[in-house]
């Protein structure tokens, strides 16, 4: 090393050691003195900790019952929707029946109507048979049984001829 360098690092650490010196003579004394108690410190932390987990808890149990409460609501809906579907398949069942050829030619007979007898049609611009107007059948006597309705017999003019 060099001469410079150890005068410069030997007056530094003299300036330390006096200002060290000085510093003492200028200081109070110093006394040991008892820890501050600390408990009133330690408590709040595991409080907040055991509320935080209660809290926790007591919004997970409104949770649980909340989609509880829900899957009865869906249950409740699923078996209304089910109702309702066979319902409907009842409904749609009835009109079916209702639209069927013998319904209609029942509710047609109470409503005073008569089959009509083999019409006339038109093919290629001719018109193919003869149109007939339709006959109510006669009364029935008092106590006799009602005659069954007639149904038309197809005739060979009736159908189209290739």
């Amino acid at each position: 090393m060099s001469q410079p360098l150890i005068a410069a690092r030997n007056a530094s650490a003299r300036a330390l050691r006096a200002r060290q010196a000085g510093a003492s003579q200028n200081r109070p004394l110093l006394r040991v003195v008892a820890p501050p108690a600390s408990f009133g410190a330690r408590l709040p932390l595991p409080l907040a900790c055991v509320l935080l987990l209660t809290g926790g808890l007591l919004v997970l149990l409104m949770m649980n019952i909340s989609i509880a409460r829900d899957a009865f609501t869906i249950s409740d809906l699923q078996h209304e929707a089910t109702l309702l579907r066979e319902r409907q398949q009842a409904l749609d069942e009835g009109l079916a029946a209702q639209a069927a050829p013998q319904a209609l030619q029942q509710r047609a007979t109470g409503l005073g109507m008569v089959p009509g007898p083999a019409p006339a049609h038109v093919v290629d611009g001719r018109v193919v048979g003869e149109p007939e107007e339709a006959q109510a059948p006669e009364p029935a006597a008092p106590g006799a049984p009602a005659p069954a309705p007639a149904e038309p017999a197809p005739t060979a003019s009736a159908a189209p001829t290739p």
